[in-house]
């Protein structure tokens, strides 16, 4: 069977776009390393202020370093995403990305990925409060 001509140049760039995306995905699942190895200790450090929840994404370096950060919140109609690049120099810590939203902790997601020297970490979210 022979396939109309539109449909045929269709094929090859669909197929192209399939594998790219399945790549991508494979790429991105293998990096994430554990943060036990890592040359600094991260976190989300969320604090009830009574109204209100804070979420701050953290970094605290044993050794000078740089790279680039993304903090993304979701819930309760909100969808923030903040990111860019960081350097902090050996004992600092240094704040990377914040925000206060209404209600409590649990109505959120909060998610903080690091990327140094090329490998990218997941932070955990911390309560402050406790």
């Amino acid at each position: 069977m022979t396939l109309p001509r539109k449909t045929r140049r269709f094929f090859p760039a669909a197929l192209i776009l399939a594998g790219a995306g399945l790549a991508a995905a494979c790429t991105t699942a293998s990096v994430a390393q554990d943060t036990a190895t890592a040359p600094f200790a991260c976190q989300i450090a969320v604090e009830d202020t009574g109204r209100a929840t804070s979420f701050r994404g953290l970094v605290q370096a044993s050794e000078s370093l740089s790279g680039s950060y993304s903090l993304h919140l979701t819930g309760r109609g909100t969808n923030i995403r903040q990111g860019g690049g960081f350097s902090a120099r050996a004992g600092e810590t240094v704040t990377l990305g914040q925000s206060m939203l209404s209600g409590d902790a649990a109505d959120y997601t909060a998610e903080l990925t690091l990327t140094v020297n090329g490998a990218t970490y997941s932070c955990q979210a911390v309560d402050t409060d406790a």
